[in-house]
């Protein structure tokens, strides 16, 4: 059985569930920020946050697939403490500390989302938005530390998820200000009587 894992493309394996993990991720970053837009009502919610679900769980489990990989690779082969420890790693440690720091982020999200229940919204919340930082930090990670990222696909594929994220970010920030008035932004009563 070692022989057959040894003669795995473990790079090549490594790369490609790094890429979709991090696609994966995308696509529940965006569809959890859809969720909160007001066209997403009845059935097509639920629709939506069923593959929110679908996308993060299984963008976690391709990024741990991508770490253990790591492990047995013999091309650029990590210990242990380089894969679980942030920032031990010998080449690179900024970049492949934040990749363990993203990881560890996706499973704490991951793990607070079961037990949402057992929470308070407050703390839920507050953890649930270290999304768009663990986000961040995927993408940095993989932009930089990637050795795809030199390819102009990868280039633009990196390039259109981030604006994707900042759009729909940016306009939930500006549903959440419109409220429940029909669409109109409010404004603060400073705004008003000036």
């Amino acid at each position: 059985m070692t022989d057959w894992l040894i003669g795995l493309p473990t790079w090549q394996l490594a790369r490609i569930f790094g890429i979709a993990s991090y696609l994966l991720l995308f696509g529940g970053m965006a569809l959890g920020m859809l969720y909160g837009y007001p066209f997403v009502k009845g059935a097509m919610k639920a629709t939506v946050y069923k593959f929110h679900l679908r996308l993060t769980n299984g963008g976690t489990v391709l990024a741990l697939a991508h770490a253990a990989i790591l492990l047995i690779d013999t091309y650029t082969p990590f210990t242990w403490q380089e894969v679980l420890i942030p920032f031990t790693s010998e080449n690179h440690p900024f970049l492949f500390g934040i990749g363990t720091l993203s990881l560890y982020g996706m499973l704490l999200l991951l793990f607070t989302s079961d037990f949402r229940q057992l929470l308070s919204r407050k703390l839920w919340l507050s953890i649930h938005l270290l999304s768009y930082p663990i986000f961040l930090l995927a993408l940095v990670h993989g932009f930089f530390g990637g050795t795809d990222s030199g390819l102009p696909a990868i280039k633009y594929m990196y390039g259109a998820t981030l604006a994707v994220t900042l759009l729909l970010a940016c306009g939930r920030g500006l549903v959440r200000k419109a409220g429940p008035h029909g669409g109109r932004l409010q404004t603060s009563k400073r705004a008003r009587s000036l």
